[in-house]
């Protein structure tokens, strides 16, 4: 059965220094919930904070209603697959995902059953007899994710799992990680600091930042309607440049080019200073002269279904992703013009600690 994770107002410290500060979130039953930012930010810790590896010095931690502040670790039913694996050299496939149950004082009897139905469900069964050194990274990753599930954990716990392993088998376990997770619905935390890769697995994710959630939501929601510019230009690529809102208070006008705008809330205050956000995809490129951003084509990527291209327009850089559905593409040193998709950009106060884009009309 699923639980519930309720994170309440928790802090950590280290001598002076406060890593986790009041936090407070809530990870429904079966979820895959993912915690998102750079280094330092106190994904990790947090992450520890739940399985009982670090201390916690005010606030709780509830799991299925019971609290598990002083819970040791071992009796909190948790797996856990970290970033080094942290599987035995000395062990066979097999024994390493047996550890758990026999720690737990199982017998041979149900160890085996219950050991053959996780390699093969992470679809290792055929390596059962080999030692670490045999196998590849993704393989190693496997097994330590079949450790991890083999004890039946109400909870599971992933810190970094695939930053040691190339791009390509990054794609393939998070895939992996993510179909076995909905398969068992295990209410599950995952810490990364790769965007992509959070917005890949989650059902929802937290963006962290000095130990302070800036959102939580969905992955497309937090992609496309970033709380602050902190998490606007985190989560992908954006282009953010200084504006204000129209005299009417129903636009947008940044270098000189006014967009129309139908979902600003009542913080957007008529010719208020702001700034504003452009995803690259969000930009459409235009070499006829028109109205719009004019701006001069520095450098052009082709890659495959996309262009990328990148602009001057004065002292700015620019990026802006084009569909590659012409053979030709516009040549470096060209004059452009470029236009904004009003329903998908995002518009920050000055400090840019606010979104002033209306939450009703979120997509």
């Amino acid at each position: 059965m699923s639980v519930t994770i309720d994170i309440d107002n928790v802090v950590k410290k280290y001598g002076d220094l406060t890593v986790v500060n009041g936090l407070s979130l809530k990870v429904d039953p079966g979820e895959f919930f993912t915690l998102l930012g750079p280094s330092g930010c106190g994904k990790t810790t947090l992450l520890r904070m739940i399985i009982g590896f670090n201390s916690i010095e005010a606030g709780e931690i509830r799991v299925d209603g019971r609290v598990v502040n002083d819970v040791p670790t071992d009796k909190r039913n948790m797996g856990m697959v970290f970033q080094n694996y942290a599987i035995f050299p000395h062990m066979t496939v097999y024994e390493n995902v047996a550890f758990g149950l026999k720690m737990r004082k199982l017998s041979n009897a149900e160890i085996a059953p219950r050991v053959a139905e996780i390699l093969e469900l992470v679809k290792i069964d055929a390596l059962r007899d080999r030692k670490p050194t045999e196998l590849s990274g993704g393989q190693q990753q496997r097994v330590a994710l079949a450790r991890a599930i083999v004890i039946q954990p109400e909870v599971l716990l992933m810190d970094e799992p695939l930053s040691n392993l190339d791009a390509k088998l990054r794609v393939e376990m998070r895939n992996v990680i993510k179909n076995i997770q909905h398969k068992l619905g295990i209410t599950t935390v995952y810490v990364t600091h790769d965007q992509e890769e959070a917005l890949a697995v989650s059902d929802r994710l937290a963006v962290m930042n000095a130990g302070v959630i800036q959102q939580i939501d969905t992955p497309q929601r937090v992609y496309q309607r970033p709380a602050n510019l902190f998490v606007s230009t985190f989560i992908g690529l954006s282009n953010v440049l200084n504006g204000k809102i129209t005299g009417d208070g129903k636009g947008v006008d940044f270098g000189g080019y006014m967009v129309e705008m139908d979902n600003l809330n009542e913080l957007a205050k008529p010719n208020a200073p702001v700034l504003v956000s452009v995803r690259p995809e969000e930009f459409v490129i235009d070499r006829a002269a028109g109205e719009g951003l004019k701006a001069v084509v520095k450098n052009r990527v082709f890659l495959g279904s996309t262009i990328h291209y990148f602009l001057e327009m004065g002292d700015k850089e620019l990026e802006v992703i084009d569909r590659a559905d012409n053979l030709e593409m516009i040549p470096a040193g060209a004059q452009v013009t470029l236009t904004a998709k009003a329903n998908k950009i995002n518009v920050f106060d000055e400090s840019g600690g606010r979104s002033l884009i209306a939450a009703e009309r979120t997509q």
